[in-house]
């Protein structure tokens, strides 16, 4: 079934990167539900009382849900399109009967081949990459179902339908940011995850209304802003402040939000010369940022001392006055449960004030995404934070930006352009990576005290590489007694210390030496593949802009043929008015003669009578005298 799906979700992407008749999301769902009617009219079927037999055999072959009102509106958008005058492929009745003669639809018959070749190449290297580095999977497949994870927690918000998956991802997560490097493979990974997303248009309904909407950041949402997370966080974060900018959102900050933020970045700046290991597990850690920026302990506190000035240049506005939320906060049940899940009583109260403001910011719950007009976004919430505000159906405070990207994309055509659709691939698949491996990592002050451990007892004896596949193992989860290491370091004989930490660098070496030779094979074939793949997709879209052309040529000349007909109806009723101008002006004529004629005989027997009367009257005259 994952697999299935998969290869919908790469059709979908295809359509939407290469049809050029795509004017609208329903558009991209056309050629889908024409192959559906084609499959069934090759089946003998040619007619049916009901839409659902249409509905049903779709979802047996895309294994997505097609909603009847929007297969209604489809099949509606078909009809006008097949159907001619000389053949009536396809009709809808008023009562969902349908009736089908003669139609086939084979466009994408190579396209799907070669994309089930690629989903059954993805699974394999996925499956080699497991048993490479000793990772356990109950299904192959289960890759795919990583890859539409997003798409569930955008339906979370959009068709208020809760997603709650206890699964643990860790292998597929790292098998995905291994093969990251390679575009040939993560291109066909992210078109898989944007075709998921695309396929929630099907359950997404915009009312198109325009709202006043406020964006409340959260701090890990300024600390990506502000380039001191990973490269793909900071063009999130600055990708979705320059959209809401363009939308008119109300962006705002607490002034908590900005002094937790200054406290993080402080005491980064207080432990900057004894941290190593732990920017190499957490690739989001703001040491990784200072590595790759080539920061120093001044530069980040520069940074800190200067955020508020940061702020207002972004045209982000600061709430100052929070005195009375934070009254208020203190004894709401959101406080409690954050009290249960953060690692300070400051740092609960700073989130429970800020689901307080946008509770009254709102004024009441709503159910439907298109109503919310506040949101806290934050940019990388854990999956309990994330979700534990959602109840009977009723829309969170709280939003990852990615989401919320995501969700902005599909409903807003501005926004739609203005985002690439690989850019929103990668924004949306680097969240999810960064979630699962962030997930259940080890507390920040047991890294720190390994990290200490390494500088003071083994920063002689094992190097670089090593500690960074000591944090290689950490981060995938296959050294996990992190608090056993560093009771080692506090034995006297220390040796015992470092001869674990190369035990386990050299675990990992063994397995990336594994890996290496084992997917190198696999890659040759894949390579082949490819290029032969790559052949047979531009003979297709030539094939396909041959077949636009010709389309448009068809729509060109129906359009001519239509201006000739007008031209000479227009002509025609010209010459008959001509005609009958010309007619009325004979027929009056004929009129004017033939009254001239009857008036002038009229007068002519007047004239007579009146010359006779007086004649007789002469002659009576006469002879009375």
């Amino acid at each position: 079934m994952n697999k299935e799906k998969a290869i919908t979700y790469s059709l979908l992407t295809h359509i939407r990167n290469f049809g050029t008749l795509v004017k609208g999301p329903i558009d991209i769902f056309i050629p889908l539900i024409k192959r559906t009617l084609s499959k069934m009219n090759s089946k003998g079927i040619f007619k049916g009382k009901s839409l659902l037999e249409i509905k049903n055999t779709a979802n047996e072959l895309y294994c997505i849900d097609f909603p009847i009102p929007v297969l209604k509106k489809i099949l509606t958008e078909i009809s006008k399109e097949i159907n001619t005058d000389d053949t009536i492929h396809f009709v809808l009745y008023q009562d969902g009967a349908f009736s089908l003669n003669q139609y086939t639809f084979t466009d994408f018959e190579e396209i799907i081949e070669n994309q089930t070749k690629e989903i059954d190449e993805i699974e394999v290297l996925f499956k080699s990459f497991c048993e490479s580095s000793e990772l356990k999977i109950e299904n192959s497949d289960s890759i795919f179902k990583f890859i539409e994870k997003n798409k569930f927690n955008l339906s979370k918000y959009i068709s208020n339908s809760e997603y709650k998956n206890g699964e643990d991802f860790t292998a597929e997560a790292q098998f995905i940011d291994f093969f990251k490097k390679i575009p040939s493979i993560y291109d066909r990974i992210k078109n898989i995850y944007l075709g998921s997303i695309i396929s929630t248009y099907l359950e997404y309904n915009s009312d198109d209304a325009n709202r006043d909407i406020e964006l409340l950041f959260d701090t890990n949402f300024l600390v990506g802003l502000i380039d001191l997370n990973t490269p793909e966080s900071t063009h999130t974060c600055r990708t979705l402040l320059e959209i809401a900018k363009k939308q008119n959102f109300k962006i705002r900050v607490l002034k908590d939000t900005i002094e937790e933020t200054t406290n993080l970045l402080e005491t980064k700046a207080r432990f900057f010369d004894k941290s190593f290991l732990q920017k190499k597990v957490n690739p989001e850690d703001v040491y990784n940022a200072c590595d790759r920026r080539n920061l120093n302990k001044t530069d980040l506190e520069r940074i800190a001392d200067n955020l508020e000035t940061t702020l207002g240049k972004l045209e982000i506005s600061i709430i100052y006055n929070t005195d009375k939320l934070k009254g208020e906060a203190k004894y709401t049940e959101e406080y409690k449960i954050f009290d249960s899940l953060r690692a300070s009583k400051k740092s609960a109260l700073h989130d429970a004030i800020a689901i307080l403001h946008i509770k009254k910011a709102r004024k009441k719950r709503f159910r439907d995404f298109d109503k919310v007009n506040a949101w806290f976004v934050n940019n990388s919430a854990s999956i309990e934070g994330n979700n534990i505000f959602m109840k009977n159906g009723y829309q969170p405070e709280t939003i990852k930006a990615d989401d919320l990207l995501n969700i902005l994309w599909l409903s807003n055509p501005t926004v739609n352009k203005a985002i690439e659709g690989h850019d929103l691939a990668d924004i949306g698949l680097t969240s999810t990576l960064s979630l699962t491996l962030n997930s259940n990592l080890p507390k920040s002050h047991i890294l720190r005290e390994l990290d200490d451990n390494i500088h003071k007892y083994a920063k002689e004896d094992i190097s670089d590489t090593d500690i960074i596949r000591v944090a290689t193992r950490i981060t995938n989860k296959q050294l996990k007694d992190i608090e056993e290491l560093n009771e080692l370091a506090e034995q006297e004989d220390k040796t015992l210390f470092v001869k674990r930490l190369e035990e386990e660098a050299n675990k990992q070496k063994k397995i990336e030496e594994i890996r290496i030779k084992k997917l190198e094979s696999l890659f040759k074939n894949i390579s082949i593949r490819t290029e032969e793949l790559e052949k047979s997709k531009k003979e297709y879209i030539d094939k396909s802009k041959s077949i636009d052309k010709t389309v448009e040529e068809k729509d060109d000349v129906k359009s001519e043929v239509s201006k000739l007909k007008e031209s000479l109806l227009l002509e025609q009723n010209r010459n008959r008015k001509i005609k009958r101008d010309e007619w009325i002006k004979s027929q009056v004529k004929k009129w004017r003669t033939k009254t001239w004629i009857e008036f002038a005989l009229l007068l002519t027997i007047l004239i007579s009578r009146y010359f006779i009367h007086s004649l007789s009257i002469k002659l009576e005259y006469f002879k009375f005298y």
